[in-house]
């Protein structure tokens, strides 16, 4: 068990990330005991959400926890998300617009009821998620999230083109003949995560979910947006995406970002795809002023080349079953201009 220490105090901001390799949760503290959870994912060792056990660690009460969000349904961002909305039963729970659909809905019925009992990834989750809730909140571009003045927490995504973009994606691929179904086809490009910006009144925290760099739908028409581009400059980020190429857009740090911010990002590791990549960091880092990893995300065992070389003549593929749990936690005063990073885990710097 991770010793996290004291809680944020109630002038302190705070944005904590956490993963295992293959999972994304954030918690942001924006003060005065007040609360957001953005998606979950599991300590790989205890198996329960990463973020209520460390809310719980550091004494936060589940009354505190005032909204939680999906940004979007894949599977490394909503695991254990049914519980967090089960025990913080208080707090608003919100979803991508998209969802505020009949073929959405049905997407979910189809997917994620009971009667799937195979692979359904993210979309069980998500419909489980629905089930302990009377009313769900759908965050769409300029969506009001969090109005605590002088907090306030918005959606920049997803544009109103990508909400009937990715509806069409879920009447595709709906049942012909009702009933469910074992497997939760991809619908790629994430034209439905939900982008966060939170202005905290002399600063603010873009949250990048897993937007992607599509010219209609993604970062480009985000920042094209007058509304968006007059946000308040962010100083901290939640790096798009993994760190990817595909979730990165130049004239995004220059627009939303202040110059060099400290920037945070989970890895991505399955069936040997691994991100970010060797390049995507040093992209990350040259505009950052510093950056983090939850983990390394290393498939590769730690061990002398030798023993690595004679393990690979009898085997054809090794790789490290659990690739590291971590978390990265950045906290500064109302007032104060510079993040304090603190590491957890596996996490380290980029």
């Amino acid at each position: 068990m991770i010793d996290y220490g004291d809680p944020p105090t109630v002038d302190e901001v705070e944005v904590t990330l956490f993963g295992p390799g293959f999972g994304e949760a954030v918690a942001v503290h924006w003060g005065y005991g007040s609360w957001l959870l953005v998606d979950s994912c599991l300590n790989p060792v205890t198996k329960a959400p990463a973020t209520a056990e460390y809310l719980d660690n550091i004494g936060v009460g589940v009354n505190q926890v005032r909204t939680i969000v999906a940004s979007h349904w894949h599977d490394d961002h909503v695991r254990g998300l049914s519980t967090l909305v089960s025990k913080y039963s208080d707090a608003d729970f919100v979803v991508s617009a998209v969802f505020n659909d009949k073929e959405a809905a049905a997407f979910l019925s189809a997917y994620g009821d009971a009667a799937s009992t195979g692979i359904t990834g993210g979309a069980k989750e998500l419909f489980k998620s629905y089930k302990y809730r009377d009313s769900v909140s759908f965050a769409l571009h300029k969506s009001l999230v969090v109005d605590d003045p002088p907090i306030k927490i918005t959606a920049l995504s997803p544009m109103h083109g990508a909400f009937a973009q990715s509806t069409a994606h879920f009447a595709q691929y709906l049942p012909k003949k009702g009933g469910s179904i074992n497997y939760a086809p991809a619908i790629k490009e994430n034209h439905e995560a939900v982008v966060l910006h939170i202005d905290l009144g002399d600063d603010a925290i873009l949250l990048g979910s897993d937007l992607e760099n599509h010219e209609s739908f993604g970062w480009p028409a985000v920042i094209a947006d007058k509304w968006s581009g007059s946000r308040r400059c962010a100083t901290a980020y939640k790096v798009a995406h993994h760190g990817s190429k595909s979730g990165d857009c130049s004239q995004l740090w220059s627009s939303l970002l202040c110059k060099e911010p400290v920037s945070c990002l989970t890895p991505w590791v399955l069936a040997g795809n691994r991100l970010p990549t060797d390049a995507d960091k040093l992209r990350v880092k040259k505009n950052s002023s510093s950056a983090y990893t939850v983990s390394d995300a290393s498939r590769r065992p730690q061990m002398e080349s030798h023993q690595l070389k004679r393990l690979s003549d009898i085997a054809k593929n090794i790789y490290v079953a659990n690739s590291g749990f971590g978390a990265v936690r950045l906290r500064k005063r109302v007032g104060e201009s510079m993040w304090r990073a603190e590491l957890f885990g596996s996490a380290r710097p980029l």
